[in-house]
């Protein structure tokens, strides 16, 4: 899934934090404030576990889309500037990881049906937000996340973008979550 935006079935923003929060204690990684993407993903989803078979693709051949995820949970494709990107700790690569694995851990083998423009769909309706947020609970748990953070704290302790760092705050602040 990528570009397009889907309807999906409603999950809360706090469902999709109960479902990272299961997976990093599932792993032994709920006490990290870095969650090693790639290699969660290639090393242990694919290599280890063969959960899902991860590939990487050109550019070229994926032009605009950054990542692809198979809907029925088969593959998930990222392009090979995204891939070399997280690896390195590009903030913004690796929450475009992060995305493609919500769409595989939400979305597979789920009735899809494509959002249109003219639609007024909530956002905890539609997959790409689901994603993002799926992303943003990973990256970003909210258990790591203080009142007296500032965007550079978050991008050091987490490994994000300044971008995916500021939204971060701003949710948590409107939420009364930080602590």
């Amino acid at each position: 899934m990528s570009g397009q935006d889907f309807v999906v079935p409603a999950l809360s923003w706090d469902q999709i934090a109960q479902t990272t929060d299961s997976i990093r204690e599932q792993f032994g990684l709920g006490a990290q404030p870095y969650f090693p993407i790639m290699e969660f993903i290639e090393k242990v989803l694919d290599q280890r576990m063969s959960v899902v078979t991860f590939e990487v693709a050109d550019k070229h051949e994926m032009a605009n889309a950054e990542g692809y995820t198979d809907p029925n949970g088969e593959f998930i494709i990222l392009r090979d500037d995204v891939y070399y990107g997280a690896y390195a700790g590009d903030g913004r690569s690796r929450f475009t990881a992060a995305h493609e694995l919500g769409h595989l851990a939400l979305h597979t083998r789920m009735p899809l049906a494509r959002a249109r423009p003219e639609q007024s769909v909530p956002p905890f309706c539609l997959s790409e937000p689901q994603a993002n947020q799926f992303a943003a609970e990973l990256l970003m748990p909210r258990c790591f996340m203080m009142r007296t953070d500032t965007a550079a704290v978050v991008i050091a302790r987490h490994g994000v973008s300044y971008e995916a760092a500021t939204n971060r705050l701003n949710f948590l602040s409107r939420k009364g979550l930080l602590k």
